[in-house]
């Protein structure tokens, strides 16, 4: 199967609408780093917070992985993925992981599962 494409890369404020819509606002606030679960929605709104860097490149990182997946296995497929232990990330879930910038693990991972549907 092949990769899908990623369309062009909206806002940060439109990435995390978009993320806080297909994997809610705690999983969100969690992939970002941040350990205040209610300010994801916050940077959703034009008045609210905007991310910082580090939380903005977290947050583009997890957009992106989210369009792969989504696009290769369905959106409740992405969704849990993101969520559950995985052992190729040391039993940590992507979420966890991409909270600590281990990009290129989760990337790795990811591509198992759109390639040769591993499980993990």
């Amino acid at each position: 199967m092949g990769i899908p494409e990623i369309p062009a890369e909206p806002d940060i404020r439109t990435v995390a609408a978009q993320l806080i819509g297909h994997l809610g606002p705690d999983l969100v606030a969690a992939l970002a780093g941040s350990g205040e679960y209610s300010i994801a929605t916050r940077w959703r709104t034009e008045d609210g917070r905007e991310p910082d860097a580090t939380e903005a490149r977290r947050l583009r990182f997890a957009w992106a992985e989210w369009y792969l997946l989504a696009g290769a296995e369905g959106p409740d497929t992405a969704r849990a993925w993101l969520a559950k232990a995985n052992p190729w990330l040391g039993d940590d879930s992507p979420v966890t992981a991409i909270g600590q910038d281990r990009f290129r693990e989760v990337a790795s991972a990811a591509a198992l599962k759109i390639n040769y549907d591993f499980e993990a």
